[in-house]
This record gives C-alpha cells, structure tokens and sequence, in this order.
C-alpha cells in the first residue's frame, strides 16, 4: 500500500527534514513512529527537504507499508507518537507510482518579514525581524523578474548540480499582512538555498539598499559571488505541494 500524508511542524528545534548523523530532524521521528506502529524500518519520501529551523502547514511525504493499518487511523496512531512540534494532518492510499517528491508539479513557499521595531514576541522564530519599514512597491516590483524559467546559479547553494539549475518559477508576489510582510513564491521546484537567498534579496531592495532592476540583474549574471545575505530560516515555510 502506498500512502500519502500530509504533515505540519514547528522547525524551531530540528536540524532540517532530511534525517542526518547528528541532529534531531523531521524524516527520523516520523520514521521512529512509522517503526513504532509498523515493527518495519519504512522509506520516508519528502517533497522537499525543508532548512533547518524552517517550518511546513503541507510538508508531503510518501512511503509503502504492508497494509496491516488502514490510512483513516494511521493519522490518529501517528500523531499519538510523534513530538508535539510535529502533526500528521491527513492520510490517504495512493496509486502505486505516486511518489512524494516526483510526482509534485508545483511547491509553494512563504517568507515572513516583520518591519516595526519592537522585536517579536508571540511570532518569535517564525518571521525576520527587519526593524527598519519594508517598501512593499518596490520588493514586487523586484519580484518580477523572477517569475518565468531561469538559471538560479546566482541564488541558489553551491552544492548544487550546475545541470539542475534551470527551474521555473511560477509566482513571486510580495503583499502586507498587518504588520508583516509576505513573500510568496510558486515553482516546479526549490533549489538548496533559493527562497532564502531571494528573501534576502528583496529585503535589501525593501530597506531602499538597492534598486527593484538589481535583483533581476544578479539572477541574469549566474554567478554566485554576487549573492546577497541570505535571510534567516526562522521566516519560512513550506506552505502546499500541488500535484
């Protein structure tokens, strides 16, 4: 049986999704309650593998059981096991070729800004706190130039397969919210680094540092010495997966 679930999780206190040698991460305690419920050491597929200290409201993931428990109350034992910084929000049986990640057309990401001066309380790890006012105007006019199908070299991690750097981004939008400002952006896929990095970006237009054409003008370059600071991973979550 292959199963879909949706998961949610506060990634204050993890090192990441991805399961790693040291470090609490989100893939290992899924996995312990996956082993806890199944007596099986299961193969956990993640849509994206979310940052360290970044967070997910429709982390995807897939893996195959036996069938011994049926998905409308695996929800209930996996949330019986799971730490309460992360919660499975549905379960449901899927074809056998779906997969997690591959099957994914679309991601959707949100970064949160927070421009007053007070520091935050209530929201403390999950927005950047910028101080200084943000002028929305110029960040989506910024955002612009990201929207289409572009090299990321400029953007994205190093680490990453130059060969995997071309992604088309589907939607950038910057609104206001209150008192935080929202950076949101659609794409097939998310390279190490990217939304951070394009948060940053954005921010040093919005503190009025840079000009709306320079973010454009660093993606065109392909050239990752002209990076800016990338902002911290406090601010983002991955919001939907779409297949």
């Amino acid at each position: 049986m292959n199963i879909k679930v949706v998961l949610e999780y506060d990634g204050s206190n993890f090192a990441g999704w991805q399961q790693q040698a040291k470090g609490r991460t989100v893939e290992a305690e899924v996995k312990r309650a996956l082993r806890s419920i199944t007596g099986q050491e299961l193969v956990v597929y993640a849509a994206g593998r979310t940052d360290a200290g970044a967070h997910a409201e429709g982390q995807v993931a897939s893996f195959h059981t036996d069938g011994r428990i049926a998905p409308r109350r695996l929800v209930a034992a996996l949330n019986a096991r799971l730490p309460e910084d992360v919660a499975v929000l549905s379960a449901e049986e899927m074809p056998e070729g779906f997969h997690a990640r591959y099957s994914a057309r679309w991601r959707r990401y949100r970064y949160r800004y927070l421009d007053r001066p007070a520091r935050p309380a209530l929201d403390r790890g999950r927005c950047w706190h910028v101080r200084s006012p943000l002028d929305v105007e110029a960040m989506s006019a910024a955002a612009g130039a990201l929207i289409g199908k572009h090299d990321w070299t400029s953007y994205c991690s190093a680490s990453e397969p130059e060969r995997d750097r071309v992604r088309e981004m589907r939607s950038a939008r910057v609104t206001r919210r209150g008192e935080f400002v929202e950076l949101e952006l659609v794409a097939e896929g998310f390279l190490r680094g990217l939304v951070r990095s394009l948060a940053g970006a954005l921010a040093e237009v919005g503190r009025g540092e840079r000009p709306p054409e320079w973010v454009g003008k660093v993606l065109r370059a392909r050239d990752r010495r002209q990076a800016p600071r990338t902002a911290p991973a406090g601010g983002l979550t991955l919001m939907e997966v779409i297949y």
